[in-house]
């Protein structure tokens, strides 16, 4: 007996030993993130302590107001409030497919702000727009720098800061393949893309609907759509829109008679114009339409192409140009026009069994891509270059995935992982966009 309790005894002592000694492993400090509890063969228990680094959000601009951005926030990004995103892009036109993926899955739309965009915008600030039509044109030395972007951080300044937008997202779509095409009723010869046109005029009327207002805006002439059909003078902007809306076979000649007033009542200084035209280049290259002949149509022969491009001219006053060029998505002629042409939007695995498909892989400068013909058209300009990345501008893009938890292989997130980012993107955003989507 006196045994069995000499025995309860010791394995009381042993059991309150064990206690002590696992209370001493213990820290004192408070352990937040991760704490895992793991029983080993000689019952002693570990604590594996996984430590989140909080990075600070420099990455992030504390300005979201692209009236006040400054030199200050270039590098870092800034939301964009959905009510204005759904004024400015309403059919989600300005970046590309794989952009708008991402934001959705952070839900938010953040934007980099950058150099050539606090650039231009100062320029915005400090011009006298009693002087002709400012032009500027955006271009790359490679395809993925950010062309886009920056062009929708200026619409969202022109949005707040009231300019009348006139925007043209991918012009060359309609050079390439129209939804829908048609002989034009004004003019024998020429072509009309009347759905084209008609979700121009619902995007016009989207981005400028408070200033329409605003302004009352009228017709300074009778427009004479057919025999039978008319639009007589003194008529609100916003009622021949919904005409063109009604009937959607005149609205190519509508587009033409809305930028014919545009142009002809900012004379007057009633408001600033701001012209944003994607793939401008594209204007001043072939097509792919054909007549019934099978001869080509020109692009001055498309009624809506014709009718912007008297908006580039620097022939009226109040208003500032910007377009981008480049090669993705844009018919760009070859040295024998007759039989060739460049055509980047056929698959790769197609594009050397199409008749007359060649790869553009020339420079992406101003003089190469608008030819003779555009750059002379658009002289004088100023050429703003949209670089590729600077050091501090990836690693806050990079910080920025990683607080949003959209790197997911653990050795991303190391200093070296980072480094073979930066490394395998070649500083470009785009490429660093689908090298992340990856990971």
């Amino acid at each position: 007996m006196n045994i069995i309790k000499q025995a309860r005894k010791s394995l009381h002592i042993l059991s309150i030993n064990k206690q002590s000694s696992v209370l001493l492993t213990k820290p004192s400090l408070y352990l937040s993130p991760v704490q895992k509890l793991s029983d080993s063969t000689d019952q002693e228990i570990k604590l594996e302590i996984k430590h989140s680094k909080v990075a600070p959000h420099v990455y992030r601009c504390s300005v979201n107001d692209p009236l006040k951005h400054d030199l200050n926030n270039v590098s870092k990004f800034y939301r964009l409030d959905q009510t204005d995103l759904n004024v400015i892009d309403p059919f989600q036109e300005c970046l590309n497919k794989e952009q708008y993926a991402e934001c959705k899955a952070f839900g938010e739309t953040c934007l980099m702000i950058r150099q050539p965009g606090i650039e231009i915008i100062n320029y915005l600030k400090k011009i006298d727009l009693s002087l002709p039509a400012y032009r500027f044109i955006l271009y790359g030395t490679q395809n993925g720098t950010g062309k886009r972007s920056t062009l929708l951080h200026l619409l969202h300044y022109c949005q707040k800061d009231n300019w009348l937008i006139f925007h043209v997202p991918n012009c060359s779509a309609v050079l390439r393949r129209a939804k829908e095409s048609q002989p034009s009723s004004y003019k024998d010869g020429r072509l009309d893309t009347p759905i084209d046109a008609a979700l121009f005029l619902k995007r016009f009327s989207i981005q400028n609907m408070k200033l329409l207002k605003e302004l009352d805006l009228k017709t300074t002439k009778k427009y004479n759509w057919s025999s039978r059909e008319s639009t007589a003078e003194g008529t609100p902007i916003l009622e021949l829109i919904d005409y063109a809306n009604s009937r959607i076979k005149y609205s190519s000649d509508i587009c033409g008679a809305i930028a014919r007033e545009i142009k002809l009542q900012s004379e007057n200084n009633k408001y600033k114009v701001f012209v944003a035209i994607e793939q401008i280049n594209s204007y001043f290259g072939p097509t792919r339409h054909k007549r019934p002949d099978k001869s080509e149509i020109n692009v001055d022969d498309i009624t809506i192409v014709r009718n912007f491009k008297k908006l580039l001219k620097n022939d009226w006053k109040n208003a500032v140009i910007v377009g981008t060029i480049g090669s993705s998505g844009v018919i760009i002629p070859a040295p024998n026009r007759r039989t060739k042409f460049y055509d980047v939007t056929i698959q790769i695995a197609n594009r050397r069994r199409v008749e007359t498909t060649l790869d553009y892989e020339g420079p992406l400068t101003p003089a190469h891509l608008l030819k003779k013909e555009g750059f002379y058209y658009l002289e004088p300009f100023v050429p703003v270059e949209i670089p590729a990345y600077s050091v501090l501008e990836i690693s806050n893009h990079y910080e920025y995935y990683r607080d949003r938890n959209w790197l997911q292989n653990e050795e991303a997130l190391t200093d070296i992982g980072k480094e073979e980012l930066k490394f395998l993107s070649g500083k470009n955003p785009r490429e660093f966009m689908r090298v992340c989507q990856t990971i």
